[in-house]
């Protein structure tokens, strides 16, 4: 059994970093030239910048910039706020399919590279959702590690689970954090 632990935290502390740089790399350089032509169609789709760039709270609740293509019109939150539904006017046509295919994630690849995110995590969110469960100390244990580009939650459910749902999901993988649970 201490074996176990021991492989876990070795795990937990060097090998899923080297991991993440591994994977994020490779898969940067897989997409580069669909990335390219989605930041082409991104460009003759709407006007605006190519990436989206929003604050997120990330490991420890520091706040970072999380890096996605963008998928709205432009100055879409002070058109509509942050609230968004499948059929918010504010989508544009490349960005439709971008959110449906999870295209638009991409760049959080470098994220990854930085340090600010992980292949497998809690999802990063706005510092404001966080705000009414800032007292709860088991929620507050999503923040122990470092946000993923992917999550258990994303495996289950998509998009589907309300945010207890989340939480709960999320604190129970950072209990049980390990090399095969991100295999999986």
């Amino acid at each position: 059994m201490k074996e176990i632990n021991i492989l876990n935290y070795i795990y937990r502390r060097y090998t899923k970093r080297i991991v993440d740089i591994f994977l994020s790399v490779c898969g940067l350089f897989i997409s580069a030239i669909p990335m390219l032509l989605i930041s082409i169609a991104i460009k003759l789709d709407s006007p605006g910048p190519i990436i989206f760039r929003q604050k997120r709270l990330g490991k420890n609740q520091q706040i970072f910039t999380i890096y996605k293509f963008r998928t709205m019109c432009e100055h879409a939150y002070e058109i509509g706020g942050i609230v968004t539904r499948a059929d918010d006017s504010r989508i544009t046509r490349v960005g439709k399919i971008l959110r449906r295919s999870s295209l638009d994630e991409l760049p959080q690849m470098f994220n990854i590279l930085k340090g600010d995110m992980s292949i497998i995590g809690p999802r990063p969110i706005l510092p404001c959702e966080f705000e009414k469960y800032k007292s709860n100390s088991i929620f507050c244990q999503r923040y122990n590690v470092l946000p993923g580009m992917f999550c258990t939650v994303d495996v289950k459910y998509r998009s589907s689970s309300n945010r207890v749902q989340q939480f709960k999901m999320d604190v129970n993988y950072v209990k049980r954090m390990c090399f095969l649970l991100d295999i999986y």
